[in-house]
């Protein structure tokens, strides 16, 4: 599954694959399979990035069912 993330360090939108998604029952933040990947930064954290509107439409699409 392809979710679309905006990078805090150089502020540019891009979509990332990021496996079957999870939702982390202690934290309630969501668990990817792969790592998230910005092509100008390499790989990020979740905390390194934030969810763009159409990534929070993918990641809610993607977990409806868990």
């Amino acid at each position: 599954m392809k979710i679309n993330f905006e990078c805090k360090k150089c502020k540019k939108p891009f979509n990332s694959e990021v496996g079957k998604i999870a939702i982390n029952p202690t934290t309630f933040r969501p668990d990817f399979e792969l790592p998230i990947t910005c092509p100008r930064c390499g790989v990020r954290t979740i905390n390194d990035v934030f969810l763009t509107e159409l990534g929070q439409f993918q990641r809610t699409d993607a977990t409806w069912d868990l």
